[in-house]
């Protein structure tokens, strides 16, 4: 994310609610009873060879999540919407073809995530307002689109570059080597095979810690 862009985010995320626009939750050390509580986003599936595998570790763990579909495979792999569904898990928009938002005008990026809201809508009972667009990039007219159609932008606080990663002990390397600070949104990416590693290093880690919905934060 170039520099103006994350002035621009930072910004929008000091002066705006939550319910309109979420890069971070809530912060507190944990003391004082409270609990350190951090989310877990999953963009650009579901694919299915790598996230019943990672939903079979998140129910081994009692881990929740939010995960943030291309409604174009959720078309495709409906079973694996309704299984991310069953078990309790937030599900998030992230456009139905995930194009590129430099060659993605507001009109027909705007009627991807309606399509895809609508899709989510009816596969989970229940209503669906996160949007995460693609790569995190967003013109004026889209974010002012979005909030007129009563979506909240989720974006994230915390970048593993799982997608760049090359081998488990990559993963496992950063999944150890990073403290979880409540309020973080971790971007995670279920297309790929990285994320069961680093999530399974960040559990073994979270002693005094839980992981939430982002609905939670809104």
């Amino acid at each position: 994310m170039n520099p103006v862009r994350q002035c621009i985010k930072r910004c929008c995320s000091a002066l705006l609610p939550g319910r309109l626009f979420l890069v971070k939750g809530p912060s507190h050390d944990g003391g004082d009873g409270g609990r350190i509580e951090i989310a877990l986003t999953f963009d650009d599936g579901p694919e299915p060879g790598t996230t019943p595998p990672l939903l079979d570790l998140l129910d081994s763990r009692g881990i929740v999540a939010t995960f943030f579909l291309i409604g174009e495979k959720a078309v495709r792999y409906r079973d694996i919407v309704k299984r991310i569904v069953a078990a309790g898990h937030d599900l998030g928009n992230h456009s139905f073809t995930h194009s590129d938002p430099k060659q993605t005008g507001t009109a027909k990026f705007l009627d991807e995530v309606r399509r895809t809201k609508d899709l989510l809508e009816e596969m989970a009972g229940r209503p669906c307002r996160l949007v995460r667009p693609p790569k995190g990039s967003l013109s004026l007219g889209k974010q002012l689109g979005l909030w007129r159609a009563g979506m909240t932008i989720a974006l994230w606080s915390v970048d593993p570059r799982d997608y760049r990663m090359e081998s488990t002990a990559q993963a496992e390397a950063w999944g150890a080597a990073y403290r979880p600070r409540s309020g973080d949104i971790v971007l995670l990416h279920d297309n790929h095979r990285w994320a069961p590693t680093i999530v399974g290093t960040i559990a073994d880690n979270m002693h005094d810690g839980r992981f939430v919905r982002l609905s939670k934060w809104i």
